[in-house]
């Protein structure tokens, strides 16, 4: 009896705690930081000497072919504040490291296409993420090799091949491989974050940044409390991760930032980095930053 008593005690107590934990899937909270930790990552940092190997981004060249005028007077024309229009709507990458996908396919491809050639169906990180990941899932991968793909096969829609974290050995087919030719990045370059001036003038340009930057606590513990504005490094480092810069604000003083965490986390999913932190070339926000087009 005093078994029998135990256990409906237990079960009890198990069907609470299942009851909980459906009701925050159903309503989630505002991320803390212990929760955040749980979120995936994804991108494998390259070494100095490589990432100085890429080819440098021209900015006088893009100014001339997207404004005709030249980089400076593209910087004194500047607005206070710039954010790029028809940004893919927040998605989370969920438990694989497929952030570069998100980063380079879904947030920067899907925002090219949209404003250059008006193709409004968002692209595809599935596509990218599966053939690109360094081992298998849900391990992470270079910046690079998403950008290559892209430029190399292109990126079908999301709809074309839908994203899922389930798994990630599926590869493109012919019919995907066929859609994804039309949709190809012209080029891609590194950017040089200690140019401010420059980096917002290629997103005034509706260019966006693609960034990869070293996750540790103090990101983790970003919150409305600091307006979601990362300024600093602090606490335990988790790893690499991409994501997409996609507009400005000089009253911020900071770079408005399009992560792959899904609605609930962020602002709406967003966040911003600093100026300064973001220009920092010591203990800074930014370890790698590219910028692509297409026409």
């Amino acid at each position: 009896m005093k078994n029998l008593k135990l256990f409906a005690i237990a079960l009890g107590m198990l069907s609470l705690s299942s009851c909980n934990r459906n009701e925050e899937e159903q309503n989630p909270q505002q991320p803390n930081q212990e929760n955040q930790t749980m979120r995936s990552l994804g991108a494998v940092l390259v070494d100095e000497n490589t990432y100085n190997s890429f080819a440098k981004v021209d900015v006088e060249a893009l100014t001339m072919k997207f404004k005709g005028q030249s980089s400076k007077a593209a910087v004194s024309a500047l607005p206070s504040s710039y954010i790029i229009p028809n940004t893919p709507q927040i998605q989370n990458q969920g438990q694989e490291g497929s952030c570069v996908a998100f980063a380079t396919a879904y947030a920067a491809a899907s925002t090219l296409e949209y404003n250059f050639k008006g193709v409004t169906n968002p692209r595809s990180p599935e596509y990218v993420y599966n053939q690109i990941k360094v081992s298998g899932c849900p391990n992470g991968t270079y910046v690079s090799r998403g950008l290559d793909l892209i430029k190399n096969q292109g990126v079908c829609s999301w709809s074309e091949m839908p994203y899922t974290d389930a798994e990630c050995s599926t590869q493109p087919n012919a019919a995907q491989k066929s859609a994804a030719a039309t949709h190809q990045f012209t080029t891609w370059a590194t950017v040089d974050k200690t140019n401010i001036d420059n980096v917002k003038t290629l997103l005034s340009m509706n260019l966006p940044i693609i960034i990869a930057i070293t996750v540790d606590g103090s990101f983790d513990s970003l919150s409305s409390a600091n307006n979601w504005i990362w300024k600093s490094h602090s606490g335990k480092i988790r790893g690499g991760h991409a994501i997409c810069v996609v507009g400005y604000d000089d009253t911020k003083q900071a770079f408005k930032v399009q992560n792959s965490w899904g609605k609930t986390w962020g602002d709406n999913g967003f966040f911003w980095i600093d100026y300064t932190f973001f220009a920092k070339t010591t203990k800074g926000a930014i370890n790698e930053s590219y910028v692509a087009y297409v026409q």
